[in-house]
């Protein structure tokens, strides 16, 4: 699309861009799913989120059984549970605010307060409150009367692991052997042999090559993250070398920047961030949690393979390695925490902690083995070969893991553990004084004796004053882990403490429907039983992360290779094979081009499990460099979504991208690495994104606007969004006004009023920012803009215009 100018306002030059941009952005959403097949994503959350809160607190009385379901209401079938009561539908797909059943779990006071034994935490209806907004995702009814989509996975009555060992995802990968072509011209890389073979059973012919200067951009952002300068671009078009793409390539995997790029996505699966859900004295934000973050930008700039990638970041501190590799373990020591209030019931506090070891399951399973383990808390798994058997064996891993702050220098033990003792003390002496100075003021309002209370307060206040006097280790400190089981201490029924006991793992009972108050048999610390020859081998070694990482890049490894494979050409195409990525069980999409998938993954594993030589093998291939162009006809009518791949994906650039592509393009860019983070809303903030404070409670605007994952659980791949807000943000934001200032700070004094000079000034602008010419529609147009006279407002204009096209946010 080519830009079109008015000579208007301010306001209205840009509004007259930005349309074209919304209209533009609409048509590049990504189709709505087939409306035929399950929302398997839906059904996940429901199974993990939902039905365990359903079986905990309503089943009692809303389920089939030989007592009549109270008000008539039913919550274990999706066709009883839309229908609803003898109150009519308590559930309306997508409108929370109309659905009783939320009215009911807030205590609304509209319909009857559920449950009976009081209001649930507000997570657990915010939870329900975005399961209902996704629709209301349920699992089909066994057996209904013929009205399930063909092929849609049936709940299991019971786990059969011997079965499940069949699953497509379980099985060795292997060298496909390459298929018969139309054109074995085309190809340029194993790859493209089975994306061109697919087009062939539909008849259908691949794009050509996109051009140069979109396929450098191309490159440049989707490996670094910042575009190419108009030099770069220039002489890349007059470079006519048959291995010119080749030598890109490999100049952008040896920059810097590309782990700034490709650590970020990693951050997603991560759910990396700064702070925690909510900020009570329990839960203040980590103090060091950069050391994570650098760590994982420097090991994939050094191409550390990646089933050492996942070895670490689970139990760096248990291997032979420097101690500054522990920073490592920061996906663990990052993970959300929440408040657990000395004064809640120990059976309370046992439910905070439960859901926080489920959590780091959850992430572990999704982000490295792409399995919904945690759907297993409260019963076995409705779909997949894992039992609550399997869970609690993992779950005891975690219960043997303590996050601490951890020194990334030799240090003496008593050293290092004394950082993390020392603030958990001070956090609970502080609040112990707090709790009697509060019951000192009761007691004088209620005119009893205080000096009890003064006393109390005076004893906590002078051992706080001794835990804070002590001195402390100031080197470099990471938010990591250690082994040392965690245990909820609650023999003082006024105060109900965490107590951590290090070198000594425990197994976990099973929570009996998740409950951990309501403990049942014992299970060891172990892998999954689906991937073990031996079920009876236990995790020996302290909690068994090691183990644990091992399990997953070995016994695993046909599972772990494919779903990070898979994550890679999502990342690179827009679009991943299996469709859900953190999901490769039954209710997971199957990949578009298996044999594809499993080529590249046995050759990534023969590669030595190079993520280098991953990205090599797709940025050369002839499917990725393809034009992005829609043709009309046969192919759109053939393959809308183009999961076929007959031309490359347009993309709109994450915000991060976007962001450090303004800075770079206005010469602002700041590119100094690592350390601590700045804050986005900093105007004088100029370094790229992935440095910048990532908050899981109030994500910065230009984050939380356009798309950015929330961070307080693993994000298995970002939504795409176009509304009002973003426009308006391009529009009215202070950031891309002084990135135009920016942009046109020389103009004022090149320029003169000469026709020729403001043509020239006008091609200049264009070159800086969409690396090409303009038009001639696009240069008359521009010519009106800024006039015979041109003010610094009038180029400004012009910058910002072409700043908030399509052309600037989009990669072709």
């Amino acid at each position: 699309m080519r830009l079109r100018l008015c000579h208007t306002s301010l306001f209205a030059a840009i509004a007259a861009i930005n349309l074209l941009a919304l209209c533009a952005g609409a048509v590049e959403e990504k189709p709505n799913a087939d409306p035929r097949q399950p929302d398997r994503e839906g059904i996940a959350f429901f199974e993990k989120r939902i039905r365990p809160v359903l079986v905990e607190h309503c089943f009692e009385c809303h389920s089939a059984g030989p007592k009549k379901s109270k008000g008539g209401l039913r919550l274990d079938s999706k066709r009883a549970a839309f229908a609803g009561g003898d109150s009519g539908p308590v559930i309306v797909p997508g409108k929370p605010d109309e659905s009783l059943l939320i009215d009911a779990i807030a205590f609304g006071g509209e319909f009857v307060d559920m449950p009976p034994s009081g209001k649930l935490p507000d997570r657990v209806i915010e939870d329900f409150r975005t399961w209902i907004t996704l629709g209301a995702p349920l699992p089909d009814d066994p057996k209904s009367d013929g009205d399930q989509p063909a092929g849609s996975p049936q709940p299991q009555k019971t786990v059969d692991i011997e079965a499940g060992r069949s699953f497509w995802s379980f099985q060795p990968v292997s060298q496909q052997p390459l298929p018969d072509v139309s054109n074995a011209d085309w190809p340029q890389r194993r790859l493209d042999w089975f994306v061109l073979a697919k087009l062939d059973e539909q008849q259908l012919a691949p794009n050509p090559p996109a051009d140069r200067r979109t396929l450098l951009r191309r490159l440049y952002l989707d490996l670094t993250g910042l575009p190419p300068t108009p030099d770069e671009v220039d002489a890349f078009v007059a470079d006519e070398s048959p291995d010119a793409v080749e030598a890109v390539v490999d100049r952008l995997l040896s920059s810097p920047h590309y782990g700034e790029r490709w650590g970020r996505h990693w951050l997603d699966v991560a759910r990396y961030a700064e702070d925690n859900p909510t900020g009570e004295s329990t839960c203040q934000p980590p103090p060091f949690p950069w050391p994570f973050r650098d760590w994982v930008i420097r090991a994939l700039n050094n191409d550390l393979p990646y089933d050492e990638f996942v070895r670490r970041q689970l139990a760096a501190d248990l291997m032979d390695l420097p101690p500054t590799e522990v920073a490592a373990t920061g996906f663990l020591g990052l993970s959300p925490v929440y408040h657990k209030e000395p004064k809640l019931s120990g059976e309370v506090v046992r439910v905070i902690v439960a859901d926080e070891w489920d959590e780091r399951l959850d992430t572990i399973s999704r982000g490295f083995l792409g399995l919904t383990l945690a759907c297993a808390r409260c019963h076995d798994h409705k779909f997949d070969p894992l039992t609550m058997r399997d869970y609690y064996a993992l779950a005891g891993v975690m219960a043997s893991t303590q996050l601490v702050e951890w020194p990334l220098v030799e240090t003496s033990p008593a050293e290092a553990e004394a950082l993390t003792e020392t603030r958990e003390a001070i956090v609970d002496y502080n609040l112990r004084v707090s709790y009697a100075k509060a019951m000192g003021k009761a007691a004088e309002i209620e005119k009893q004796p205080t000096g009890p209370f003064e006393k109390l307060a005076q004893e906590h206040q002078k051992t706080l004053d001794g835990w804070k006097s002590r001195k402390l280790f100031d080197g470099p400190i990471a938010n990591v882990v250690r082994d040392a089981s965690v245990w909820v201490d609650d023999h003082d029924p006024d105060w109900t403490n965490m107590v951590y006991r290090a070198g000594e793992p425990r197994d976990l009972p099973v929570f009996v429907r998740g409950n951990p108050n309501n403990p049942g048999e014992t299970v060891p610390r172990r892998f999954l039983e689906v991937f073990s020859s031996d079920p009876t081998r236990r995790f020996e070694h302290g909690s068994g992360r090691l183990e644990l990482a091992n399990a997953i890049v070995t016994d695993a490894s046909p599972l772990t290779v494919r779903v990070i494979v898979n994550r890679i050409w999502g990342w690179h195409f827009g679009e991943p094979l299996v469709r859900t990525p953190g999901n490769f069980g039954a209710l997971g999409e199957r990949p578009s081009h298996p044999e594809l998938l499993d080529d590249l993954a046995a050759r990534f594993i023969d590669s030595g499990w190079s993520l280098k030589w991953l990205h090599r093998e797709i940025l050369l291939s002839a499917t990725w460099q393809q034009s992005s162009h829609i043709r009309e006809g046969r192919p759109t009518e053939a393959d809308p979504d183009n999961r076929l791949l007959w031309r490359m994906n347009r993309q709109r650039l994450q915000p991060e991208v976007w962001r450090d592509a303004v800075l770079a393009t206005s010469g602002q860019l700041d590119r100094r690495m690592f350390d601590k983070s700045d804050k986005l809303e900093e105007a004088r903030n100029h370094r790229r994104t992935v440095y910048g404070t990532i908050t899981r409670q109030n994500p910065a605007d230009v984050l939380r606007l356009f798309d950015f994952p929330d961070a307080k659980r693993h994000a298995d791949q970002r939504t795409l969004t176009t509304s009002p807000l973003q426009q308006l943000y391009l529009l009215n934001g202070p950031f891309l006004q002084q990135a135009a200032e920016q942009v046109v700070a020389r103009q004022l004094t090149d320029s003169t009023h000469s026709s020729d000079a403001r043509e020239a000034s006008v091609r200049q602008v264009f070159h800086k920012i969409l690396l090409r010419e303009p038009a001639a529609s696009e240069l008359d147009a521009s010519l009106n803009l800024i006039g015979d006279e041109p003010t610094k407002q009038n180029w400004q204009l012009l910058a910002h215009s072409l700043l908030a096209t399509n052309e600037f946010l989009y990669s072709d």
